[in-house]
C-alpha cells in the first residue's frame, strides 16, 4: 500500500511561513489511484506529446523549425525519505550538491536547513519560498530564487526555469499533486493551496532555439524527478515530462480525474531555485560531478522520530573535468561544511581531510573513489596548484 508525506507550505505572512505551514498524512486507497494513473498516463514520460495542444505566451499557436532543441542535465533521481512531512526539499537540494561535488545525507540536510529543529516538527523541513536560499548558502552553493512575490505568471516563471536549466543549473520547484489520484478524495480543493512537493527540473525541449533571454512556448517540455514520491505499485517512476502548456492548472483541475499526477500552480505565486554552482569567490574551481552506487539511504527515517538512521556503507565516485595534460591540480575532500573555504583553496589545505595531487598526461578528467558512510557529508573541491 502506497504510503507517503509532502511538504505543504501555507500561504500566510511570509516572515512566518515556517510557523504556519500545515501538513498531514496521506492515507491512499489502490484501487482508486490506478483508475487515476491510468487515466493520467496519456500525459506521462513515455507517452508522446504531439496531442498536447502546442502555444506560445498567450497560447496562441507558434510556427517551429521542426527540429528540436533540448537541454539534459546529469542529475540522476533519487529516493527521497516520506516520513516527517517528506524529505523533498531535501532530496532536492542534496541531488544539486552532487552535480557540484558534494554529498549530504537527508537527516543532515534537514538538520542545516532548520538550524537543528526536532525532525518530528514541520518547522524543520526544508522549503521553498522559506529556507530554501539559506541551506544552499550553509552548504556552501550559489542559489538564484524565483521572485514569486513581483512576478505571479506561471509562463514567466517557465521561461525562466527553461533558461536556468538549458544554462546547465539544477532547478527546484514546486507542484500540486493530484489528490484524487494519491488519496482517492473526491474533494475539489484537497491539498495544499500554494503547493504539496518539490521536484528537480532535469531537462527542457523545444520546437525554438534555447535561447536567451528565454521565450514560454507551451509545446516547450520539461523533464523532471518527483524523488520517487508516486509510486503506487511499489516502484517508483522517478521522471515525468510535461508539455508547459497542459501542465499549468489551478487547485481544482489539479485534482480532477482527467489531469496527471503533478501540475506546476497557475493561479498565485509559484516557488523555485536555480543551484547555480559552488561559493568560489576566486573562480579558479574545476567541475566535479559526484556519484553514488545507490540512490536511497536506507533503514528509512521514522515517523514521528528525531534521530537518525543507522548508517550504511556508501561509495562515492568524483570525477573532476577541464583538466589540462600536464598541468598540476589539487582536489580536495572536506568531511564537515565549516572546513569548506570559500576563497583561496590552496592556502586552506589544512582544512581537507585528504589531498590528491593531479597531473594527467592525456585527457581531460581525473576520477577517485571512495567509500564512506551515509550519515556522513563529503565536499570535493578541484584547483590548479597556481590557484591562492
Amino acid at each position: 500500500m502506497f504510503n507517503g508525506s509532502r511538504h505543504r507550505r501555507n500561504p500566510a505572512k511570509r516572515g512566518e511561513a515556517a510557523q504556519s505551514r500545515r501538513s498531514h498524512r496521506r492515507l491512499s486507497n489502490g484501487a482508486v489511484r490506478l483508475g487515476s494513473l491510468l487515466l493520467s498516463s496519456a500525459l506521462l514520460a513515455g507517452t508522446p506529446l504531439s496531442s498536447v495542444s502546442a502555444a506560445s505566451g498567450d497560447d496562441k499557436a507558434t510556427a517551429s523549425t521542426g527540429e528540436t532543441y533540448s537541454k539534459a542535465n546529469d542529475i540522476p533521481p533519487r529516493l527521497q525519505w516520506t516520513a516527517n512531512f517528506g524529505y523533498c526539499g531535501e532530496v532536492s537540494l542534496i541531488s544539486a550538491g552532487l552535480y557540484y561535488g558534494q554529498y549530504v545525507s537527508q537527516y543532515e540536510a534537514r538538520s542545516i536547513a532548520s538550524k537543528k529543529t526536532d525532525q518530528s516538527k514541520e518547522g524543520s523541513q526544508l522549503l521553498l519560498g522559506v529556507n530554501d536560499a539559506y541551506a544552499a548558502s550553509q552548504m556552501h552553493l550559489n542559489a538564484v530564487q524565483w521572485n514569486s512575490t513581483s512576478t505571479q505568471n506561471p509562463q514567466n516563471f517557465l521561461a525562466w526555469v527553461k533558461e536556468n536549466v538549458a544554462s546547465g543549473y539544477p532547478v527546484i520547484i514546486s507542484v500540486f499533486e493530484n489528490r484524487h489520484s494519491f488519496d482517492g478524495s473526491n474533494d475539489e480543493n484537497a491539498g495544499d493551496t500554494e503547493y504539496d512537493h518539490i521536484v528537480q527540473v532535469t531537462g527542457i525541449s523545444s520546437q525554438h532555439p534555447l535561447s536567451k533571454p528565454a521565450a514560454y512556448y507551451a509545446d516547450d517540455v520539461i523533464t523532471l524527478s518527483d524523488n520517487g514520491l508516486w509510486s503506487p505499485t511499489g516502484q517508483p517512476s522517478y521522471v515525468y515530462r510535461y508539455a508547459s502548456g497542459a501542465f499549468q492548472a489551478n487547485r481544482r483541475e489539479a485534482n480532477s480525474t482527467s489531469h496527471p499526477i503533478y501540475s506546476l500552480p497557475r493561479d498565485g505565486s509559484n516557488y523555485g531555485v536555480a543551484i547555480t554552482g559552488i561559493i568560489d569567490h576566486d573562480g579558479k574551481t574545476l567541475p566535479v560531478r559526484l556519484s553514488t552506487d545507490r540512490k536511497f539511504e536506507k533503514p528509512a527515517m521514522r515517523e514521528g522520530s528525531n534521530t537518525r538512521p543507522q548508517a550504511e556503507d556508501l561509495t562515492l565516485t568524483a570525477k573532476v573535468s577541464g583538466l589540462k595534460p600536464g598541468l598540476s591540480y589539487k582536489l580536495y575532500r572536506y568531511n564537515s561544511f565549516q572546513s569548506v573555504p570559500n576563497s583561496g583553496f590552496n592556502a586552506n589545505a589544512s582544512k581537507a581531510d585528504r589531498i590528491w595531487t593531479i597531473n594527467i598526461q592525456a585527457g581531460s578528467t581525473y576520477t577517485v573513489q571512495e567509500k564512506i558512510r551515509s550519515d556522513q557529508i563529503a565536499v570535493y573541491r578541484a584547483v590548479p596548484d597556481t590557484a591562492p
